[in-house]
């Protein structure tokens, strides 16, 4: 095989934190929009005061809360990604992947199985991740680090565009 790609990879705790705060994203964002706006327009219909001071009031209190709870769904989902890594062996042994033509392979203590390219549902990037997708709420993570040069990365984003549609392939500029 002309282009395949060896990766020897062991998750740490930061790596999965990474994972589920870039996975979890249009959630919070969605969250927090929605909970500024009820919140406004709810103390808008309580107050009834349609005056420029009063809706710059609510506007930032309205800023406030949204920093308060962005900052409380981040704190949060870190702290549970911390405590699930903790207690979740499978995760914490070393995987071997192999990327070639013909999909990824992956090898660890507790199995070995391949995807072919066509079973990825969507391959994601992240500063410090790839990510592949095998279903909707499945994924392997291989962190960058492990790729033994930045050729690899390159021949691995080369592989992914010529096997996948590109609308399923987000990789960063």
């Amino acid at each position: 095989m002309e282009n395949e790609i060896k990766v020897d990879t062991v998750l740490k705790s930061e790596d999965v934190q990474e994972f589920n705060l870039w996975f979890s994203l249009n959630s919070r964002i969605i969250l927090n929009s929605f909970s500024v706006v009820a919140y406004f327009v709810i103390l808008l219909l309580i107050t009834k005061d349609y005056s420029t001071k009063s809706i710059s009031i609510l506007a930032g209190t309205a800023l406030i809360l949204a920093a308060v709870l962005w900052y409380m769904t981040k704190s949060s989902l870190t702290k549970k990604s911390k405590k699930a890594f903790a207690t979740d062996n499978l995760a914490q042994q070393p995987q071997s992947y192999s990327i070639s033509d013909e999909g990824i392979k992956y090898v660890s203590e507790a199995g070995s199985g391949q995807v072919e390219w066509e079973e990825i549902h969507k391959i994601g990037e992240t500063m410090s991740l790839f990510v592949f997708f095998v279903s909707s709420n499945r994924a392997l993570i291989i962190p960058k680090r492990y790729f033994q040069s930045e050729q690899d990365k390159t021949v691995f984003k080369d592989l992914a565009r010529k096997y996948m549609f590109s609308h399923r392939v987000k990789f960063k500029s």
